[in-house]
């Protein structure tokens, strides 16, 4: 089974209702990872139990659904931002600093009791997976284009993936001096500065 089908709410059609819950259960998670149970959450959001089982079967399989689609979101805002760019590496340069926002002050409550939750790792994974490679397109694209240095793009592009995950870490975090997100952002900026070439 793929991840995205083990995330996948229980009704793979939604409601506008649906729709606004999700949206509610977003603002709620900006709080933490509440220590309630599904009824619970219902009451809070004011809206039915059956409601919210239609949009996932617990309240693991809840919350990693909605992370999800908080990260899908991110995602997706760093493509439309890079559709209409031509310079394969400007467009490198603008998604790193977009999907570094993962790591940013908002999603940090998001994230800070997700590892206590079942499959979290899972989904975190597919999305560093997805990220990484498509920064080895752009990277391969970024040397055919002759705006980078000949490098090793599966190694870059490894270590370019996994910057803001890394410093967001809890026994990493502490040792930093800025957030992550501003700490990503700056050695991303170090690593691209050293592969560019001077046109």
């Amino acid at each position: 089974m793929k991840l995205s089908e083990a995330l996948s709410p229980t009704s793979h059609t939604f409601s506008k209702k649906h729709a606004e819950v999700i949206k509610e259960l977003e603002v709620l998670l900006e709080k933490g990872i509440p220590e309630l149970t599904m009824s619970e959450i219902a009451a809070k959001l004011k809206i039915s139990l059956r409601t919210l089982y239609e949009i996932a079967p617990s309240k693991e399989k809840l919350i990693l659904f909605t992370v999800d689609n908080i990260l899908n979101k991110i995602g997706k805002k760093a493509h439309i931002k890079i559709e209409k760019i031509s310079s394969p590496f400007q467009k490198l340069q603008i998604y790193l600093k977009n999907v570094n926002k993962a790591v940013g002050p908002k999603f940090d409550i998001y994230i800070k009791d997700l590892n206590k939750i079942k499959g979290s790792k899972d989904m975190i994974d597919y999305h560093e997976s997805y990220i990484t490679s498509f920064i080895e397109k752009l990277l391969l694209e970024s040397i055919a284009a002759k705006e980078i240095k000949e490098i090793d793009t599966a190694a870059y592009a490894i270590l370019l993936g996994s910057i803001g995950r890394d410093f967001a870490a809890k026994e990493n975090k502490k040792k930093i001096s800025k957030s992550p997100e501003e700490t990503a952002n700056s050695i991303t900026d170090l690593i691209l500065s050293g592969i560019k070439l001077e046109s």
